[in-house]
């Protein structure tokens, strides 16, 4: 997977302005959209929908996936791109703002409306986990690469999928 490494104010502010993360989040759930398509769901303006993802185009998380003639006009369709995007060489300092941005979009879509575990067919449907393991470095940097590998796997959209937000923090005490 290619990853986007965002260096300066400029590409942060891109990346977390909030309308961006909305689109980004309604494009990694819904697949790609054109921009009037974003303009719907989200409450905006088409031109503004239209500002916002040649912005994330521009900065490499969002491109064109197809074209299609609707009602004889063509209608340009959108989709994140396959990448993760690192906020390592930010400083600490941005990277805590990130990651409660991040944690609150996450905890607050989790607690927007009831849910339990399991759904009604007894699949998993949320958890939240805490805790501690013990692991040697190179079992640490086995199970980094084995999510890491299964997250990339299954980033994009795929027929008979659904959706599931999460978040990971993993740091050696």
């Amino acid at each position: 997977m290619k990853v986007l490494q965002l260096k300066d104010d400029n590409q942060l502010q891109i990346f977390m302005h909030p309308k961006r993360q909305d689109i980004l989040h309604l494009l990694s759930v819904e697949g790609p959209a054109t921009a009037k398509m974003v303009s719907d769901a989200l409450n905006m303006t088409p031109s503004s929908a239209k500002h916002h993802l040649l912005k994330l185009k521009g900065l490499g998380v969002v491109e064109e996936d197809h074209t299609q003639i609707i009602h004889g006009i063509t209608a340009t369709f959108y989709r994140k791109a396959e990448i993760t995007v690192s906020f390592g060489a930010l400083g600490q300092d941005k990277q805590k703002l990130v990651s409660d941005f991040v944690s609150h979009r996450i905890r607050d879509e989790l607690y927007s409306k009831p849910r339990t575990h399991q759904d009604e067919d007894g699949h998993f449907a949320a958890d939240q986990l805490s805790g501690i393991v013990h692991l040697s470095r190179e079992q640490a940097d086995q199970i980094y690469q084995l999510i890491r590998s299964f997250i990339d796997g299954h980033e994009q959209r795929q027929q008979g999928t659904e959706a599931y937000a999460y978040s990971m923090v993993a740091y050696r005490v």
